[in-house]
């Protein structure tokens, strides 16, 4: 009985840990021109027992209170060295989010290299809590390194301090020139062509750019040059409407949720789908661009952040970032436009089915993505279509192969009409000829 009771209390003591995980602490470095710009995210619940006076049960009201002292004892355990020498840091600017029990303290230091001391490896110390709690953890990450082309990327984790563990080497690459916008041009690029979503959008915009509607119906093709004006109008609404609210994201001055933005972008590919089957804003397709574009920024911006970055870079950080963008839009624009002009002429009929069966791919996978991204359902999707180009390079290959077997079956078919038929040579009689019914002979 005893055993089954010990056995009964472990299998329980696993399930409750994880209810009740232990709160830890975070810092987040970006590099400055200067040095460096820490974040710190403290949980007042655990600050408390360092400090030594009661935060958790006075949030609304903490930093009035012990707002000068908190920041001289934050100087006291956070620090940066290199070189032997200690860096000079600001007086922290201190926030309070929450007023519940996970109430924390946002504490940003910027620290400053002394002369001579090497800036590009310095060294964190930081006990603001682990010299009393031992059983504390504080997890460490870089955020933005703007000179070693750390940018418009997650932030990746450097690694974790604890009691007696109070000290981190923070890794930095050598400072390159250009590597920050070089990074965040590769950035936008890359956030187009792995992003399957966003491909397959532009896709169900550039699938109806030969054509023209009359009364709900795709029945007109449209000549080259109108075609490629109109379709230079959607793409440009599209960039217009992606780069406000990339701008707006990024600088926080727009701040959404990330699942509903999520969700919105999947509505878009399903909304664009249907206008591709059957057109819902033949006149409007334009608004209809700038307006999705704009749900598309917001989903841009989340891979953009301006943390740590001056106003200066952080704007070359939204033109590098955004000019990777067009750049892979462009790229797209120029390897599918053109077999969709080919084969919305040479084929119309074949192209009708062909923009009908990509429409109903797009609006199945963005009811997938829907479900997913709305929590709604854990459907599987395979991993390989999640992977961008790679998932889009076979139907891409497939238009190119079509729209050039028909363009040489129209060819083959206007050279046959163009040959005359031969007429028949005329009979003859032997080797004679009739004249006046008499017939001469050589003979």
């Amino acid at each position: 009985m005893i055993a089954w009771l010990c056995g009964l209390l472990c299998s329980l003591w696993g399930p409750l840990a994880d209810a009740h995980p232990m709160p830890e602490s975070r810092v987040w470095i970006a590099t400055t021109p200067a040095g460096l710009e820490l974040t710190l995210q403290l949980p007042l619940n655990r600050l408390e027992y360092g400090f030594g006076k009661d935060l958790a049960d006075h949030a609304g009201t903490l930093l009035a209170q012990y707002g000068d002292e908190l920041s001289r004892y934050l100087l006291q355990h956070v620090g940066v060295r290199s070189g032997g020498q200690d860096w000079q840091a600001s007086p922290p600017r201190l926030e309070v989010v929450g007023t519940d029990a996970s109430a924390e303290l946002n504490a940003v230091i910027e620290l400053h290299a002394p002369a001579g001391a090497d800036a590009r490896a310095p060294t964190l110390r930081y006990d603001a809590i682990t010299h009393e709690v031992r059983t504390h953890r504080v997890l460490v990450s870089l955020r933005n390194d703007w000179a070693g082309g750390f940018v418009g990327r997650p932030p990746q984790l450097l690694g974790e301090l604890s009691h007696g563990h109070d000290s981190l080497v923070i890794p930095l690459e050598r400072s390159r020139t250009g590597a920050g916008v070089l990074s965040l041009l590769q950035g936008g690029a890359l956030h187009i062509a792995e992003g399957t979503d966003h491909l397959l959008f532009l896709l169900m915009l550039l699938v109806v750019a030969p054509l023209g509607a009359r009364q709900r119906r795709w029945c007109d093709v449209r000549p080259v040059r109108p075609a490629l004006r109109h379709t230079a109008l959607v793409v440009s609404a599209f960039t217009l409407g992606h780069t406000i609210t990339l701008v707006l994201g990024s600088t926080g001055v727009l701040t959404l949720p990330a699942q509903p933005v999520e969700v919105a972008v999947a509505v878009t590919i399903a909304v664009a789908a249907v206008h591709a089957w059957r057109p819902l804003f033949a006149t409007a397709e334009i608004w209809m661009a700038g307006g999705f574009g704009l749900i598309h920024g917001m989903a841009f911006s989340a891979s953009l952040s301006g943390a740590g970055l001056t106003p200066l870079q952080h704007a070359l950080a939204l033109l590098s970032f955004n000019v990777g963008i067009e750049a892979m839009q462009l790229a797209l624009l120029a390897l599918v436009l053109p077999p969709l002009l080919m084969l919305s002429r040479m084929a119309p009929a074949l192209y009708a089915a062909w923009r009908q069966l990509a429409a109903v791919a797009a609006v199945v996978l963005a009811g997938v993505w829907i479900a997913q991204r709305a929590g709604v359902s854990a459907s599987w999707t395979p991993a390989w279509l999640e992977q961008g180009a790679v998932a889009l390079a076979p139907l891409v290959g497939l238009l190119w192969i079509t729209a050039l077997a028909s363009y040489g079956w129209s060819q083959r078919h206007a050279i046959r009409r163009s040959v005359p038929a031969l007429a028949p040579a005329p009979a003859t009689r032997g080797r004679g000829d009739l004249r006046g019914g008499t017939h001469r002979s050589d003979a």
